[in-house]
């Protein structure tokens, strides 16, 4: 028997209610995992600065969002932040600061993660790359930096920025980048550290002008 026209009314309103749903909840939990990021942004650098009473804040904040955040990852990905967590809060208590600023930075990529790319208006991997420059820095006050693993980051930026370059209409900013993530491999190839913190910085200076690059877009 065909469908009458009422129940083809009434299917697509179904199948338009829950599209309506689906992108409701994935905006939902891009905005939860977004605004969870700042405490582990601003952890990375108050670890370098071993702003003791600014750590206890921030790793505060971070805890007090926790709850949404597992609400919306993954299993996997929620008990990976659990124990990202607890390193933190353990790192903080014994003064281990490059502990703390690397592990921030990983909670920070967890987040960045879990994102529904389809949903964002700045391309996830924008926020890659700001998480390539914390976790450099983070990796370059080791007392022996492990060059075989920021050689990895350094690739894996190399690789967002080619991914979002197209998108990229200011030719400024667009050749900036390009020489800044080629200054980071070269730093990384090297072994060069005052290169690499250099080009870290310009990285990060350089996200918050590609984040206002895509939210101006239209």
């Amino acid at each position: 028997m065909k469908p009458n026209r009422f129940s083809i009314i009434l299917i697509f309103l179904f199948l338009a209610f829950s599209l309506s749903a689906a992108v409701q909840a994935a905006n939902t939990a891009n905005e939860t995992l977004l605004e969870a990021t700042s405490p582990f942004e601003d952890m990375v650098d108050l670890a370098l600065a071993r702003n003791d009473a600014s750590i206890t804040k921030a790793l505060a904040d971070a805890t007090r969002q926790s709850a949404a955040v597992k609400a919306v990852l993954p299993a996997a990905a929620a008990s990976r932040f659990d124990k990202q967590l607890q390193t933190l809060h353990k790192a903080a208590s014994g003064k281990d600061y490059q502990t703390l600023a690397s592990t921030a930075a990983d909670a920070f990529r967890l987040l960045i993660d879990g994102l529904r790319p389809d949903h964002l208006k700045v391309p996830k991997e924008v926020s890659l790359l700001d998480y390539s420059g914390f976790k450099l820095r983070a990796l370059a006050i080791a007392a022996r930096p492990d060059w075989n693993a920021m050689r990895k980051i350094a690739a894996a930026a190399s690789v967002w920025w080619q991914t979002i370059e197209p998108g990229v209409s200011d030719k400024a900013l667009r050749d900036a980048f390009s020489s800044t993530v080629a200054g980071l491999r070269e730093a990384t190839k090297n072994e060069n550290l005052p290169m690499l913190r250099f080009a870290v910085q310009i990285d990060l200076d350089l996200v918050d002008l590609l984040e206002k690059h895509f939210e101006q877009k239209r």
